[in-house]
């Protein structure tokens, strides 16, 4: 089987934006989402890799090494009443079906179960890649609002792939409910990297993967 080296990556634009109380929405969401109508706790931005032109040619792509890069400061202030807890669940995803993104934040917040784990709608093999991170206040770095990484893992299975699609999402969910005429949220622009192979398989091994993501894409 002949292999030739590619590296596929995913943009997403960054988020600078304050909280308008009034309205009870985010003012300048700069081609981010609210992951549900009127739940403001929830912001995505979504974008996908074209890859039809190697699907018609009948390749697959074996992924064998990802990255993420998002240079710059994570900042969230809540409301003046939030005194329970204050922080951000960031989740960095490319996967091969698409997603219900509320549920994929929600399940994760408040289920602690993330996509392709037990109880999760999603199966292991459809992620090329995940990254889940959690910041919270630092009170000694002396920046504005300044959020702390204090936990990051992979959840990504790095199986190779014949969709001709990938689905790449960035979701923050911002851990309170209350919200204010004061608050803001920056999150930096990021780009998410997946390095592997496209090659040709044997037609059954093919035929096989592509019923396989087939199946996958249309079972949720």
């Amino acid at each position: 089987m002949e292999l030739s080296e590619r590296r596929l990556a995913a943009m997403h634009t960054k988020l600078e934006d304050s909280y308008n109380d009034v309205t009870n929405e985010w003012e300048n969401l700069n081609g981010w989402q609210e992951a549900k109508a009127g739940v403001p706790t929830t912001l995505f931005h979504e974008t996908q890799i074209d890859l039809s032109g190697y699907a018609m040619e009948s390749l697959t792509f074996f992924g064998t090494g990802v990255g993420l890069q998002d240079p710059g400061i994570f900042a969230f202030k809540p409301g003046a009443s939030s005194h329970s807890h204050n922080g951000l669940q960031v989740l960095d995803i490319i996967t091969s079906v698409p997603m219900d993104v509320y549920k994929v934040a929600t399940d994760q917040a408040l289920d602690y179960s993330g996509p392709g784990m037990l109880g999760s709608p999603y199966e292991f093999e459809t992620i090329l890649f995940g990254m889940y991170r959690f910041f919270t206040p630092n009170d000694v770095v002396r920046f504005p609002d300044y959020q702390s990484l204090v936990r990051s893992q992979r959840f990504d299975s790095g199986e190779p792939t014949a969709a001709d699609k990938l689905y790449c999402y960035r979701i923050v969910t911002t851990f309170t409910l209350d919200m204010d005429g004061n608050s803001v949220l920056n999150i930096p622009a990021a780009r998410q990297i997946i390095a592997g192979m496209m090659g040709e398989e044997p037609d059954l091994v093919y035929m096989q993967r592509l019923k396989r993501s087939y199946e996958l894409a249309n079972q949720l």
